[in-house]
């Protein structure tokens, strides 16, 4: 019977002091695709590297033309042309390789500093947020269910754009 009492005391402390604590939740995700700083730096890396990338599929097609030429000649048997030309097809190949594994990795690189710049802007954000607002605890990831009540993403959104129109 004691413990039982003490179990309820317990519960009971808990219940109290639970309803005094301010939880916030923040779908991270969300907030970074949402935001319109993000979207215009993404769509900025992707016109710098529009060039490049189209070079590159003018590289890929001709490559392709060359292939074709290549066996049409070994059709017609003339050898001494097709060992010029498999030599000349091999070097775009590797060329064409090299260019297009620099290129992902630059344009890859430039993604990645761009999502550590979002998410330092984010984290602050949080930061001055939840002590502007007395929230105890903001989470914001593996979480099973969260109610609309403690769902601030769009406020963290709209904090983000006031800061960054």
């Amino acid at each position: 019977m004691r413990a039982l009492v003490i179990f309820f005391f317990s519960f009971w402390c808990l219940y109290v002091n639970a309803e005094n604590i301010k939880i916030g939740f923040i779908d991270t995700e969300q907030v970074v695709v949402n935001l319109s700083q993000y979207k215009q730096s993404v769509d900025k890396i992707a016109s710098e590297f529009e060039p490049k990338k189209q070079e590159l599929l003018d590289l890929f097609k001709h490559i392709e033309l060359i292939r074709a030429s290549v066996e049409a000649s070994n059709k017609s048997g003339n050898l001494d042309s097709n060992e010029i030309e498999l030599s000349k097809l091999t070097a775009l190949e590797e060329s064409f390789k090299k260019e297009t594994e620099f290129w992902q990795k630059t344009m890859n690189n430039k993604k990645v500093n761009l999502l550590k710049k979002i998410e330092r802007l984010v984290n602050t954000t949080i930061n001055e947020f939840a002590i502007k607002e007395d929230y105890d605890l903001i989470l914001y990831k593996d979480i099973a269910f969260v109610s609309d009540k403690v769902n601030i993403t769009q406020q963290i959104i709209d904090e983000i754009e006031k800061l960054f129109p």
